[in-house]
């Protein structure tokens, strides 16, 4: 066996209070003291701290034998580093260790002694049970004061603070309290390049982004495109966009926003007819040139029940929208005057 395991063995028996030469019943003894000493329900937080650090090390020692256990031992003794010691009971633990040692060596193959080992082995698997039971709770107190303190800087006035506190949000995204936050912040505040950056770094599951979307939609008019983009997930390459929301945002985005959702509108699945009608009401060529060259490349069909608009536009002063409603309404193309 390598030296790093055998350095392991000799920092696991220090963990235990004990020294190399320490035998299989040294092992045991220590442990069971410690547990006993060490066990959360007594000792506390920092009790159940040092009680995972032996429970760690009985984990290692506890499955060699003797004969493993000497040699490991042997291989680095004389060249070991100092390592320091946890600190040891040693009048109640020498007591402990001794008692438990002579009955060991009377009893050790017997069958009372056997079922007395099962029986400890039993309870200090229910202690670790326990013990990992309690450092969830420990573990979630802790995120939930974490996320406490998110919350709070998410609700600050000061954007700075706001901007802080979604650099820390990470694995609290996909939380209700944390979701609804971001809504109020998106909802309340305005919404500049860096913040709609740091809120589409976020790792929302699809649901939270959904969710969000809707929640954030009515004020969807002042998003920067990159934000509009992460809610509405028209980048992604995997998953089935979703046109409800995407059409919901259609009616509530800047011309940019319309220009940028139409780019990624799946083709054969149109608008409903009176969004189209909608959209194709407006005289801003900034909506009109994205909506009837999405109408062209993704839902050509829908054009014949717009077909006296697109006549209309015509004679539109911008010569783009002229050559749209041409090529969709069935006119005449537009000729370049020669010169």
């Amino acid at each position: 066996m390598g030296a790093n395991l055998s350095q392991e063995i000799i920092d696991s028996l220090r963990v235990l209070g004990l020294e190399p030469g320490a035998s299989v019943a040294d092992v045991r003894a220590a442990f069971r003291h410690l547990a006993h000493v060490c066990h959360p329900d007594g000792a506390g937080q920092e009790g159940a701290k040092r009680f995972q650090k032996i429970t760690g090390a009985y984990a290692l020692l506890k499955g060699l034998t003797a004969e493993e256990l000497e040699s490991l031992v042997q291989e680095v003794e004389a060249e070991a580093p100092e390592v320091e010691e946890e600190p040891r009971q040693k009048t109640l633990f020498d007591w402990y260790r001794k008692r438990a040692d002579k009955l060991d060596e009377t009893e050790e193959s017997s069958e009372e002694a056997q079922e007395r080992g099962r029986r400890v082995d039993l309870v200090l698997e229910q202690y670790g049970q326990k013990l990992s039971s309690h450092l969830e709770q420990l573990e979630q107190d802790k995120d939930n004061d974490m996320a406490g303190e998110v919350l709070s800087r998410l609700n600050s006035s000061l954007p700075e603070v706001r901007r802080l506190a979604l650099e820390r949000v990470g694995a609290f995204t996909n939380r209700g309290d944390v979701r609804q936050a971001l809504a109020r912040l998106l909802n309340r505040w305005e919404v500049d390049e860096r913040t709609a950056r740091l809120v589409s770094g976020l790792p929302m599951s699809n649901d939270t982004r959904r969710q969000l979307a809707g929640e954030v939609a009515a004020h969807a008019m002042a998003f920067p495109n990159s934000l509009l983009a992460s809610l509405l997930g028209l980048r992604q390459t995997e998953g089935t966009p979703d046109l409800p929301l995407m059409e919901r945002y259609l009616s509530s985005v800047s011309p940019d926003g319309v220009a940028l959702i139409l780019r990624y509108w799946p083709t054969g699945h149109p608008p409903a007819d009176a969004t189209l009608r909608r959209l194709l009401a407006s005289d801003d060529p900034q909506v009109l040139v994205p909506v009837l060259s999405a109408m062209k490349q993704h839902f050509p069909k829908s054009a014949p029940r717009h077909k006296k608009r697109l006549t209309e536009l015509q004679e539109h002063p911008v010569s783009a929208v002229r050559v749209w409603g041409r090529v969709l309404g069935g006119g005449t193309p537009e000729r370049r005057t020669e010169r």
